[in-house]
This record gives structure tokens, C-alpha cells and sequence, in this order.
């Protein structure tokens, strides 16, 4: 084939070229495109054979490398070769550049989806901060997953969204890293930020060297997962150790994971950069000569998912059966969890469907807001709670301890027994109410303003515009972490 076309370059009529370039390209091209077909048409019909002259010189440099030959001392597993012409990849690729246009995007933010959870809320809380310290037309938001993202429109107006997960969602993880490692080589925005993308992480490991050159990387993470055997999994077990070098700061929203990591994975402390989410909505505070109306019930809401121990709260409920249970949520990771059968079953569960605010699933006859989960850093979900006014009954874990003190905390995740045993002094004691909602309160105004939350963004170096250097080359980026 290279032979051919070098045949048809010197056959090229150089004057046509220059007096008629459109007519003498178009006859080029055309001759390749029958070539092409013709070579698509052979691989369709069967694999042509290698020429005798690369047996030959196969056999010859054998003795240099025996990978040539077979284990039966020939080449047939060389014999034949194709010619692939697969277009998909650059396809899907066209596409993404269609989508995201030629604007020269300064801030990149790189997610799976904008779901209901509190990493996406984190990530809302970031693109406001970006549009208060930049023009929204500067930012761009990649959707990575081909899933649906209930909360896209509550993405800032005037901030770029692109759906790159249901463009590439067929293509395996490599071409999808391959397309995103491409584009934002080309595209050289300031900053990447990465929120819980696999895609992401795969291309800062693959390609983390490259990105820097002309982008300053960032990540946000916020606890480790854990597989069926409770052993750590996640994006920092998989990624932190190849991918730490090249980011410019690791955001964690408590303090407890980044200490884990560093001692698990050898990470150094300060790669990572903590980072307290904001409470903006309104609070207001109920006084101390607040009482429960009515019986008294108790609020649990959340997913139903293996994570957040369905199957705790089914036995709190059946250990306090004179106390009624609202239970608020949906099941988002895998199927239904065992549990929610028999909590459908207990006289004194009354199954809700999602919510879309906390407030507005809070009643005056509440008496407490029922945290069960094995594994977490600082659910966001406990800051509305604060807000309501609910005395909140959780386990010591994660980054909970930065916001309730553990003498209140139950210490085992799975004791039951502990977690009764907080209901019902709750229950019982109004003026422990009351304490536990002033020491919740008084802890959601400590550091969690929005004024906090930024300025503690533009204490990261490059982060937003007005804290963006000119350009560090490599070396420099370590030092200025």
C-alpha cells in the first residue's frame, strides 16, 4: 500500500497541483478511497498473507528475538495480516468537539453524574465558587457515566455542560480515557478538577504527566468503600499512590481520611488540602422551650443501600416498638437491600419515597434523626439535620467525629443496643434535647459559612483565577503544593 501511494505521488502532476488544486487533490483522494475500499474488502474476505520476503527476514532475525517464531519453530502466528479501519473512536470524538465548541474554557470539572448525594452537592458548591470568581462561560462540567443526573440543572446558569458518558458510553474504559486524555491535552484549561470520575483517574494515571504540563490537576475525596469482605476499596486505594505526584492539591472535606491515607499509602499529609462544606441554606434555630407534639417518632433517611445498614435500623425498630419510624429514601447502588422487606413488615416503619429537601420530611413530632452506616466521611445529610433542629444518634465514623463529639456517638456501628439506647434518653429527656440541638448548632456555625468555604479556596494556589500564576513547569508544582 505505501508503495502504491508513493507511486501515485510521483504520477502527481505538480502543475495541476498549482493551477487546478481542488480538481487534483479530489483525484487523489479518490484514488485512496478505492484503495481503502479495496483493502476493507480483502480483511472482510479473509486476512492477507505476509509476503515471502518477511517470512524469509523473520526466520533470520530469530535468533535475536525467538518471539518471532512458534513454539513448533515457524511464523504462522505472524502469517497474516489486516489492515483494521475502525472509525467509531474518532466518531464519538468529533462528536465531543462538536459539543463542547471552540471556547477557551479556563476551569474544567470532570464527574460521573450530578446525582442526589453529598459529593455532588460538594461539586454544585465548587462551580458556585468558580462563578463568583470568573465568567460562568469560562467553566465546563463532563458527565462521564452515561447515566441520568437529576440535579444537571442545578448546575450555575451559564456553565457548559456536555454529556460525554452517554457520547463514549459504549466504548470500553481505555477509548473513553484515551478521547477525555485527548481533549483536555488540546483544550489546555487551568485547572482539572476531578470528583469521583473513573474515567478521570484513569486518564491522571495513564496520562497525569502530560495533563500538568499545561493544567493544574485537582481531586476531591472524601472516604474510602468497602467490599463484601469490609476491606478498603475506592478511588484512593486504587489511584492516590500513582496519582498523587501530579496533583496539585487533594481535597478532603474531613479530617480523619487524610490521616488514614497517608499512613495506609505512604501519601504525604500535605497533598491534601481539608476542606469544609458550607451550610447556605437558612437556619433557624428553635429555642429552648421547643417540645415534641404528639407521640413521639423517630426520622431515618437515606439510600437503602448496603453502605448505610438497613439492616441496623430494622433492629432498632423492632427493639423500640411503641416508637413510630419515618423512614425516607430510595435504593441507588444495586438492588433493594434484604432488610427493606421486613422493615415494610414492622407495624411501626412508615416507608416515604425520596425527598428532594430535609426540611421538608422534619416534623414537630420528631425527637431525633437516626444515622446508621459502616463507612463515611461527613454526610452532608447531618448538616440539614443540625439545621432542623434534630438531635442526631450516629456511629463514631469517618469525619462524623468533626462535627459530633464521640462521647455521644455510638462507638460499634453494628450495636444496636447503643443506638436504642440514645433513642430513648431522647425520647425521655427533653432537656438533653435541647443540649444536643445547641451543641449541633453551635457546630454548624463554626467554619461552615460561605464566606469560609472560599476563602479557604483562595488559600489554594492556582485554584481560582485570582490565585492562578503564571504557568509552574513541572519541577515547580511539587514545591508549591
Amino acid at each position: 500500500m505505501i508503495r502504491r501511494i508513493v507511486g501515485l505521488m510521483r504520477r502527481v502532476s505538480i502543475r495541476r497541483l498549482f493551477t487546478d488544486p481542488r480538481a487534483e487533490l479530489g483525484r487523489i483522494l479518490a484514488w485512496l478511497a478505492r484503495s481503502l475500499d479495496r483493502v476493507a474488502t480483502v480483511t472482510a474476505q479473509g486476512r492477507a498473507e505476509l509476503p515471502p520476503w518477511l517470512h524469509d527476514e523473520m526466520i533470520a532475525l530469530a535468533g535475536i528475538e525467538p518471539g518471532l517464531l512458534d513454539s513448533s519453530g515457524d511464523t504462522d502466528h505472524y502469517r497474516h495480516c489486516g489492515v483494521s479501519i475502525a472509525t467509531g473512536v474518532g466518531e464519538r470524538y468529533r462528536r465531543i468537539v462538536a459539543e463542547v465548541g471552540t471556547h477557551p474554557y479556563s476551569h474544567v470539572m470532570i464527574l460521573p453524574w450530578l446525582e442526589r448525594g453529598g459529593a455532588d452537592r460538594g461539586a454544585l458548591y465548587h462551580l458556585q465558587a468558580w462563578t463568583e470568581s470568573m465568567p460562568a462561560g469560562n467553566i465546563l462540567v463532563l458527565l462521564t457515566e452515561a447515566a441520568d443526573s437529576a440535579w444537571v440543572d442545578r448546575v450555575p446558569a451559564g456553565v457548559k455542560v456536555v454529556q460525554f458518558g452517554r457520547i463514549t458510553g459504549e466504548l470500553a474504559i481505555g477509548e473513553r480515557t484515551l478521547l477525555l486524555t485527548r481533549l483536555l491535552v488540546q483544550m489546555q484549561p487551568a485547572v482539572i478538577h476531578n470528583i469521583n470520575s473513573p474515567v478521570a483517574w484513569e486518564a491522571f494515571r495513564r496520562s497525569g504527566l502530560a495533563l500538568r504540563q499545561r493544567s493544574r490537576l485537582f481531586a476531591s475525596l472524601f472516604c474510602d468503600d468497602h467490599d463484601a469482605n469490609m476491606v478498603p476499596v475506592g478511588y484512593a486505594r486504587s489511584y492516590l499512590r500513582s496519582c498523587h505526584g501530579h496533583l496539585a492539591a487533594i481535597f478532603c472535606d474531613n479530617t480523619v481520611y487524610p490521616e488514614t491515607w497517608a499512613l495506609d499509602l505512604g501519601v504525604p499529609r500535605d497533598a491534601f488540602t481539608v476542606l469544609r462544606f458550607p451550610y447556605d441554606r437558612a437556619v433557624i434555630e428553635k429555642d429552648d422551650a421547643f417540645e415534641i407534639q404528639g407521640p413521639p417518632r423517630v426520622l431515618w433517611a437515606g439510600r437503602f443501600d448496603r453502605q448505610k445498614r438497613p439492616d441496623i435500623l430494622l433492629a432498632v425498630a423492632r427493639s423500640m416498638p411503641t416508637v413510630g419510624f419515618d423512614v425516607h429514601g430510595v435504593s441507588v447502588l444495586g438492588p433493594a437491600h434484604p432488610a427493606m422487606r421486613e422493615l415494610r413488615a414492622l407495624p411501626n416503619v412508615t416507608l416515604h419515597g425520596a425527598f428532594a429537601r430535609f426540611e421538608d420530611i422534619v416534623t414537630p413530632a420528631h425527637v431525633g434523626y437516626l444515622f446508621t452506616t459502616s463507612w463515611e466521611g461527613l454526610p452532608t445529610i447531618l448538616l440539614d439535620a443540625a439545621a432542623a433542629g434534630l438531635p442526631i444518634v450516629a456511629p463514631a465514623v469517618g469525619g462524623i467525629v468533626d462535627m459530633i463529639e464521640r462521647a455521644w456517638l455510638v462507638d460499634d456501628p453494628d450495636a444496636t443496643e447503643a443506638f436504642v439506647q440514645r433513642l430513648q434518653q431522647l425520647t425521655a429527656e427533653p432537656e438533653l434535647r435541647r443540649s444536643r440541638r445547641r451543641q449541633q448548632y453551635a457546630a454548624l456555625a463554626t467554619g461552615r459559612g460561605w464566606g469560609d468555604f472560599t476563602h479557604a479556596l483562595r488559600g489554594v494556589l492556582g485554584y481560582l483565577p485570582e490565585t492562578t500564576p503564571m504557568f509552574l513547569n513541572t519541577s515547580q508544582q511539587g514545591s508549591a503544593k
